[in-house]
């Protein structure tokens, strides 16, 4: 960020991702005077512009990579394609969208030379900006070797699973014939396929594995075991134990799309962030200002805020039989949907209308691992008894009982971790 002020000044900043490389760490973010931009907790900050800066100059052309590259930003993302005859070219849509001449054609149907032909919407509206291949982008890299690529390698509507590992291994064999692999982060969104199609090229390939929404622990154990570095969805779908999961599986926790998030939740992507934190945004320029001249908050602090229930709300009233589980669904019944972000646990009154003594309740987050169930004594018939559980997949609890047990199960209130 050294030439900052050669970088234009944009307000608004239209996309705040976050993208991770706890692996490395080592390379250096520094302000105009040379310094690491750092936090309390040693995490370094550092920008990339997405698609190039694509509020700043046109997305994924030239003229966004080499205006990034002069304006000495951390880094580029941009987006892969393949054409028909095999060439690598820049685009994140493989078919041609509303901003592009020959609207709705597909590039991986198309040869390289009709690709040059098209022409995409420049920042006043004009059709007059190339796709470039990435042999292009490379030069610009090669003559600023300090600058990071992100690179999402893409896939298309209908396309094979061997399509899309082969679209990886092309890609990730790129990088290394162009000499990138020391400074590249690969991201994926369906990195089950990608993942070790990368790693056959590069065992070292930092590989970011993104869900396009929702609460999964078996994608979490999935992306651990392919080898995956880091695992990310919606920063509106994470809460405290997914964070605390996706780093229990040693896998750097990077949230997305926190451009329209609180600043609570902006706060937790950076409290659960990895070691090197990167903003991934449209206006670099804006980011990098603001993290200069410090209004960019960078250290938090964590404590809980319980929410009470006017009511509790009954999310369960069944027979349980022994030793099977049920998943009482409780995000969007008794949680409302938009407080899921930082969610630590919900707060429950457990009713036994009908049961054995020494009888045992077990609770824990629908699909969390056994190990993290919690053991509760249940009393007598008539009787209550509380317990806080976190809420897993589908925002559900699971619950089973040693004997056969009517139980009613309420939600009193629940707790968020707020930061400071």
């Amino acid at each position: 960020m050294s030439k900052l002020l050669r970088a234009p000044a944009v307000i608004v900043v239209s996309l705040a991702l976050t993208l991770g490389l706890g692996a490395m760490a080592s390379a250096k973010s520094v302000t105009k005077a040379g310094d690491p931009i750092t936090n309390k907790a040693g995490q370094i900050f550092k920008v990339v512009a997405h698609r190039g800066g694509a509020s700043q100059w046109p997305e994924n052309s030239l003229e966004a990579f080499t205006g990034a590259a002069n304006a000495d930003y951390d880094g580029v993302e941009t987006d892969l394609s393949f054409t028909s005859d095999g060439v690598a070219v820049l685009s994140h849509n493989d078919k041609l969208p509303s901003r592009c001449s020959q609207t709705g054609q597909s590039i991986h149907k198309m040869t390289l030379a009709e690709v040059q032909t098209v022409r995409c919407a420049d920042l006043s509206g004009s059709l007059t900006v190339p796709i470039p291949t990435f042999a292009q982008l490379t030069e610009i890299l090669q003559a600023h070797p300090a600058m990071w690529l992100t690179l999402d390698i893409k896939s298309y509507s209908g396309q094979s699973a061997a399509g899309k590992r082969s679209y990886a291994t092309r890609g990730a064999a790129l990088i290394k014939k162009y000499g990138l692999l020391n400074r590249t982060r690969f991201l994926s969104y369906y990195w089950d396929q990608a993942v070790q199609a990368i790693h056959k090229v590069s065992s070292k390939a930092y590989v970011i594995a993104y869900k396009s929404n929702g609460f999964d622990y078996d994608l979490v154990r999935l992306a651990a075991k392919v080898g995956a570095s880091a695992y990310g969805t919606e920063v509106k779908y994470t809460g405290v134990n997914l964070a605390k999961f996706v780093r229990a599986n040693h896998l750097d926790l990077v949230t997305w799309n926190i451009s329209g998030a609180s600043s609570q939740g902006q706060a937790m992507a950076i409290y659960y962030g990895p070691k090197t934190y990167w903003f991934l945004t449209d206006s670099p320029g804006s980011k990098t200002s603001s993290l200069v001249n410090g209004s960019i908050k960078l250290n938090w602090t964590a404590a809980d805020q319980v929410t009470a229930l006017a009511t509790p709300i009954t999310v369960s009233k069944a027979t349980y039989q022994a030793n099977k589980n049920q998943y009482p669904k409780v995000l969007g019944v008794a949680v409302p949907k938009e407080n899921l972000a930082a969610l630590k646990t919900v707060n429950l009154a457990i009713t036994v209308a009908k049961g054995s003594t020494k009888n045992y309740g077990y609770f824990a987050a629908a699909s969390s691992p056994s190990s993290s169930r919690i053991k509760v004594a249940l009393p007598a018939a008539g009787g209550t008894v509380n317990v806080s559980v976190p809420l897993g997949d589908g925002g559900k609890l699971r619950v089973r009982t040693a004997k056969k047990s009517k139980l009613t199960i309420a939600v009193l209130s629940y707790t968020n971790e707020i930061y400071s």
